[in-house]
């Protein structure tokens, strides 16, 4: 089901930086990691996390790129997303 909300979001052209912070930030949450967390994996300041977290500050590519490579989850989300893109 996420990867199917991320999937129409894409294909509604509507998708820019904020909303897929959100949807990263939403899968962060169910998986109840905080932003100390995410920041000490990710290696990048905490306050960084915390905007992109509560300020609903886009994240960079840069932190993206980090998370797909430390978070198995996130990267399984953005490829079901580009899969049924492919359809």
């Amino acid at each position: 089901m996420s990867t199917m909300i991320l999937w129409q979001i894409c294909h509604k052209n509507e998708l820019n930086n904020g909303d897929l912070t959100r949807y990263i930030v939403k899968l962060l949450r169910k998986r109840k990691i905080t932003t100390k967390q995410a920041a000490r994996d990710l290696n990048i300041p905490v306050e960084r996390a915390r905007n992109w977290y509560y300020k609903d500050t886009g994240m960079t590519a840069l932190d993206l790129l980090r998370m797909m490579q430390k978070y198995e989850f996130v990267r399984q989300a953005i490829d079901g997303a580009l899969r049924f893109e492919d359809c």
